[in-house]
C-alpha cells in the first residue's frame, strides 16, 4: 500500500492515543516503506516524470529487497516490540504498534510479483499474494473507503 494510505489508516486506528503517541505511531506506520524505499523513490520519481513508466524490478538495487524483509518481519518487529515494553516504555510500545498495522496491511495490499511480505523472515519466506495496491480500482475504492471513515470518525 502507498505510504499516505499507511499514514491515514495509522491515524484512524491510533486516534484515541494522545498526540503525540498518535504522531509516533504514523511516523512508525510509515517507516517500514521510507527506511526500505527512500533511495528507489528518488528514482522512481525520475523516472515516472522523465519516461512515465514504472521502474522495473530488476533495476531496483538488491539491498532494497533485503531492507523491505527486514523491515515487514513481523518477527523482528516482535523482538523489538518486547524489549520497548519491558524496558517500561508502554505509550510507546503501544506506538509502535503502527508499524506492526503497516506490516499487517501490506500482507494483503501486496502480491507475489511485487515485494510479498515475508511476515516471517528470518525463519522462513512464507507470504500470502494478496491485491496489487497500485492498481486505480484498488486505489480508487480504498481512498474512497478512507474518506467515508474520515467522515464517520471525524466529522
Amino acid at each position: 500500500m502507498d505510504i499516505i494510505s499507511h499514514a491515514l489508516i495509522n491515524n484512524l486506528i491510533f486516534q484515541e492515543l494522545p498526540t503525540t503517541e498518535r504522531w509516533w505511531a504514523i511516523v512508525f506506520g510509515v517507516a517500514p516503506d521510507l527506511v526500505s524505499f527512500s533511495a528507489v523513490m528518488r528514482l522512481e520519481f525520475f523516472k515516472k516524470v522523465l519516461f512515465f513508466k514504472k521502474i522495473p524490478h530488476g533495476f531496483i538495487p538488491p539491498a532494497v529487497f533485503r531492507i523491505y524483509r527486514l523491515t515487514h518481519s513481523l518477527v523482528l518487529w516482535s523482538a523489538v516490540f518486547v524489549v520497548i515494553w519491558f524496558l517500561g516504555f508502554k505509550l510507546l510500545a503501544i506506538a509502535w504498534l503502527g508499524w506492526a498495522a503497516h506490516v499487517l496491511i501490506d500482507i494483503f495490499t501486496h502480491s507475489a510479483k511485487s515485494f510479498p511480505t515475508k511476515i516471517f523472515w528470518p525463519i522462513s519466506d512464507w507470504h500470502y499474494s494478496g491485491f496489487t495496491w497500485s492498481s486505480w480500482k484498488f486505489l480508487i475504492a480504498e481512498y474512497v473507503i478512507l474518506a467515508v471513515l474520515y467522515l464517520i470518525f471525524y466529522f
